[in-house]
């Protein structure tokens, strides 16, 4: 199998149906069929993703969704919106709106997501992996948001989770 991020993800998701509480584990299965240095490179990707979606509107999404959001609830939501794969994660930069298009969510967080990674890389070299080579930003990207806005920054959203 060769290296491609999206298709790894999108085969994890894939494969774990409509449970996507399982797609961890079936993740973890995929990146165990690679040679280690590729799952350091998907762990290098996977970070340049986290970084990318650390957005104030995705986090004021992520609050509506899941009724409330804390720093550690937004880090694992934006598991849980990698998980989704390369077309949900990409329209969710685009506008943070269109998760409103996704099954009813409850809990869209998925923190053992990317604790997975390391798992498979320890499971198949017995050797910790190294971290990732990666500055994170100390604040999220672009303008923060008081509560009240979220109705008219994410109208579907609010519909569907208010």
């Amino acid at each position: 199998m060769g290296y491609s991020f999206w298709e790894i993800v999108g085969r994890a998701k894939e494969e774990a149906g409509d449970d996507w509480e399982s797609r961890p584990d079936t993740l973890k299965s995929l990146l165990m069929k690679l040679p280690p240095e590729e799952i350091c490179r998907f762990d290098l990707d996977y970070h340049k993703k986290l970084i990318e979606a650390y957005r104030w509107d995705l986090w004021g999404a992520a609050y509506l969704i899941n009724g409330g959001c804390s720093d550690d609830g937004f880090d694992y939501f934006r598991d849980f919106l990698i998980s989704e794969g390369r077309e949900v994660y990409e329209a969710a930069l685009k506008n943070p709106d269109s998760l409103a298009e996704l099954d009813d969510l409850e809990d869209a967080e998925l923190e053992s997501y990317r604790y997975v990674i390391y798992e498979a890389y320890e499971e198949l070299t017995g050797k910790e992996m190294p971290f990732a080579d990666i500055d994170y930003p100390d604040d999220p990207a672009g303008e923060s948001w008081e509560e009240d806005d979220l109705e008219k920054m994410f109208p579907k959203l609010a519909a569907k989770y208010e």
